[in-house]
């Protein structure tokens, strides 16, 4: 989880998908307005899980600017 020039960014690596979700709530709850999840490879799918889980779980208006 960083913040770089005013943009909340959280990179999915091999831990649990809830740990992923958990960083982008606190980052969202501390008044960031977006965030970013970036993943590469086999993280991919755990980055899909963790945006669809906060989508259907916590937030139910959140919108999904790009998909990359």
């Amino acid at each position: 989880m960083s913040e770089s020039e005013g943009e909340a960014v959280v990179l999915i690596g091999k831990k649990p998908v809830m740990n992923y979700v958990v960083a982008c709530m606190t980052l969202f709850n501390s008044g960031a307005k977006q965030v970013v999840v970036k993943a590469r490879g086999r993280a991919i799918s755990r980055a899909v899980d963790t945006v669809e889980l906060i989508r259907r779980a916590f937030i139910k208006d959140l919108v999904i600017k790009n998909i990359s």
